[in-house]
């Protein structure tokens, strides 16, 4: 499972849920407690977790090929959902 395209496009698109509820949340204040302690969960690890992973996404990237800019783009959008499979050989870089 851990080398299938499908599995790691599923997985980058909860971190794109996961972005969507962060970003949600900023404009449109959640109401209930339990909601909000979610978001702040979220932000926090969003906002603290994707840029420490670019310290191991930069190697990775290099190594396939992928520009200093689209590394931190795709790492800071989807995490280790995008590095990992890149270091596994599931995505590659075209051309």
């Amino acid at each position: 499972m851990i080398k299938s395209r499908v599995f790691w496009y599923i997985m980058m698109t909860g971190a794109l849920a996961g972005w969507a509820f962060a970003l949600i949340g900023l404009f449109m204040p959640y109401e209930s407690e339990r909601a909000k302690k979610a978001w702040k969960g979220v932000l926090l690890g969003w906002a603290l977790g994707h840029p420490l992973e670019l310290v191991l996404a930069f190697p990775v990237g290099r190594t396939a090929g992928f520009s200093a800019g689209r590394t931190v783009l795709k790492t800071i959008l989807f995490g280790f959902t995008w590095w990992v499979p890149v270091s596994l050989k599931v995505f590659r870089q075209k051309g």
